[in-house]
């Protein structure tokens, strides 16, 4: 993700509209689905290698994966997964990462095994979900993980 596309998506999450009735409800995906059209996003709703519901979110040309957890026979999820990938060869090292992972509450980071580096964040909705704006509010906060990753990374 660029830093001029992640900043305009930064704006709408950390912005968010205010008004939004909807509930945002890991067991009904497209809930989730919508809360980002409403955000004037492209998204696809799809399924990941398991057969459980996934969302590919475009962010200004960047494709942004969002995995289900806590299904039940590929429905009735109860969790999301937000997470993003860099290629970075080997160039983080762990111990780098283990340091961001002491210092921040809301992501966690790891070194995949091919030298990649990636961040997630994992949010329970339960059986009631979360309202818009509190999701929004956690998108905001997802966001701005991110960009300080990517900085403290060098992308």
């Amino acid at each position: 993700m660029n830093i001029f596309s992640t900043a305009i998506v930064a704006a709408l999450f950390l912005f968010p509209q205010m008004g939004h009735a909807q509930q945002i409800i890991a067991k009904n995906p497209d809930s989730v689905a919508e809360f980002f059209k409403g955000e004037g996003l492209d998204v696809t709703l799809t399924t990941d290698d398991a057969g459980d519901p996934k969302i590919n979110v475009d962010y200004y040309g960047t494709s942004v994966p969002i995995y289900f957890y806590g299904c039940r026979d590929n429905t009735n999820c109860t969790e999301l997964q937000l997470f993003a990938g860099y290629k970075t060869k080997g160039s983080v090292r762990l111990s780098r990462v283990n340091e961001w992972n002491g210092a921040n509450r809301f992501a966690r980071a790891y070194v995949t095994e091919a030298g990649s580096t990636r961040i997630e964040h994992d949010i329970y909705l339960g059986s009631s979900g979360i309202d818009a704006n509190d999701f929004a509010a956690l998108m905001g906060t997802w966001v701005t993980k991110v960009l300080e990753f990517e900085d403290f990374i060098d992308w």
